[in-house]
């Protein structure tokens, strides 16, 4: 059966929290279908779902879907309720992307079959560590991995770690291919060994590897619960001008060189370019006077670009919510009181009994509040929420509540599968949804203390039993 999982994002007075409600089932997995069952069962499970300001999924068309998505379907019902697109889906895609560019796409095809070879067949891996303990560099390199990572077909920001284990351990890999094609007579190993053995696959390896590392922290972050839109916002500008700067950075890139260098003449692979000859209709072929200056134009800044470009587009959307980041005591200084008549005109829907000049009041004195502090504390929208006091500040408050709310990710969601697995599929094959989500809830919430009398007193109390479950002296 189709079963969707339902986490729910809020501020409970105290903190943020991002909870799984559990799963559901649906008749079909369309827009309309998803939509009726995911606000059926929120109000089964006693919320409120007028207050719902924000929603967020996968770019998913039944999910996305401006017309006949669930976010369009559950926007017609709350107009409030603002749809996300998930945050490290779109720092995914905007991977995917770039890496479709043609050399780092064959880089990343040849990693990914040679670690299928190798992951694969006892005696290849047989043969991969026991070079690896001949090898001191590449064990220490590999920090305690004694197996090639295969690339993730999901988590294109976990690539970087695999294309780290590769690049760590391509001495081994490629005497281990050699060995299999001269002992074994091994044709596979024979066909993989030549198409590493070239200056262009280094390069790209090295190049790609290192522009991805850059990712790996911000992939992270997004997965967080305590993360939102505005730190998404943020992280996601520091990684860009990193990205910016690295790629301006001439002595970068002649390290990133100077390193393929090095690792191809451990092999006894020259530094060279591909041939060129007239005009070249399927491969990048700028003209250059050095090897290295060719590598650069041609490979390393039409992947970088494309990368920056994709990660504005996708992780860079402004919306109109996001004016309430200067009610920020950190940038406090910029709330104009033209500022603030724009944050009244985003959020007035959700400022009962508050007109335009009342708020605006209100951020004048709390810009006071903050103009004579220095340097203004709690630069984040969770720690401020302790300071907007809701009889001082009560529509600073809400506002700030509101976009603090609005999710970041479905990370939660996504977790919530893996634990399906363990439960459905690990213990038994079929089951009702009602268990399926109790065991789920038990799984992810294991380190919570039950009080196992009040359980089994519910329990028995649900109906009259023959057996007496409680006994009263």
């Amino acid at each position: 059966m189709e079963q969707m999982a339902m986490c729910l994002r809020y501020f409970d007075g105290t903190g943020l929290l991002e909870e799984f409600l559990g799963f559901a089932e649906c008749e079909s997995t369309t827009g309309e279908s998803l939509a009726n069952a995911f606000l059926a069962n929120l109000e089964r499970a006693g919320v409120h779902i007028n207050h719902m300001r924000g929603q967020g999924y996968d770019g998913a068309a039944n999910m996305s879907g401006i017309h006949r998505g669930v976010q369009a379907r559950i926007r017609q019902r709350i107009p409030g309720a603002v749809y996300t697109h998930c945050k490290a889906h779109s720092l995914n895609l905007s991977i995917i992307h770039a890496s479709k560019e043609m050399y780092a796409w064959n880089m990343m095809g040849t990693v990914q079959q040679i670690a299928f070879a190798f992951n694969y067949s006892a005696k290849r891996v047989l043969r991969f560590q026991e070079n690896l303990e001949n090898d001191a560099a590449a064990r220490e390199e590999m920090d305690r991995r004694t197996k090639l990572q295969s690339l993730c077909e999901t988590r294109w920001a976990a690539r970087a770690e695999a294309l780290h284990t590769f690049l760590c351990s391509y001495r081994v890999v490629v005497g281990s291919l050699d060995e299999l094609a001269s002992d074994y007579g091994d044709t596979k190993a024979a066909g993989y060994s030549r198409s590493i053995q070239n200056f262009e696959f280094v390069i790209t390896l090295v190049a790609v590897e290192h522009a991805l590392s850059g990712l790996v922290n911000i992939s992270k972050i997004l997965q967080k619960k305590d993360c939102d839109l505005l730190e998404a916002a943020e992280e996601a500008r520091v990684v860009i001008t990193m990205l910016e700067n690295e790629r301006n950075d001439d002595m970068l890139w002649d390290h990133l060189y100077d390193k393929a260098v090095s690792l191809a003449d451990d092999i006894g692979v020259e530094a060279t370019v591909p041939r060129c000859h007239g005009r070249q209709a399927n491969r990048p072929n700028a003209p250059a006077q050095t090897p290295s200056q060719f590598w650069r134009v041609n490979m390393y800044l039409p992947f970088v670009d494309h990368l920056i470009v994709e990660l504005t587009n996708r992780l860079l959307n402004p919306h109109g919510r996001f004016t309430a980041q200067y009610l920020l005591p950190t940038k406090a200084a910029g709330l104009t009181p033209a500022r603030a008549a724009e944050i009244y005109a985003v959020y007035q829907p959700d400022l009962p009994g508050c007109d335009q000049e009342t708020f605006v009041r209100e951020c004048n004195r709390w810009t006071a509040k903050w103009t004579t502090t220095s340097p203004a504390p709690y630069p984040c929208l969770e720690s401020s929420l302790g300071v907007a006091t809701e009889a001082s500040y009560p529509n600073i408050r809400i506002c700030m509540m509101i976009l603090l709310c609005m999710p970041v990710s479905t990370a939660t969601a996504e977790r919530s599968f893996s634990t399906m697995k363990r439960v459905k599929t690990y213990l038994r094959n079929t089951m009702t949804t009602e268990r399926l989500s109790g065991l789920g809830l038990l799984n992810i919430y294991q380190e919570r203390n039950i009080n196992v009398e009040q359980v089994v007193d519910a329990f028995a109390r649900q109906k009259d039993r023959r057996l007496a479950l409680i006994f009263k002296v």
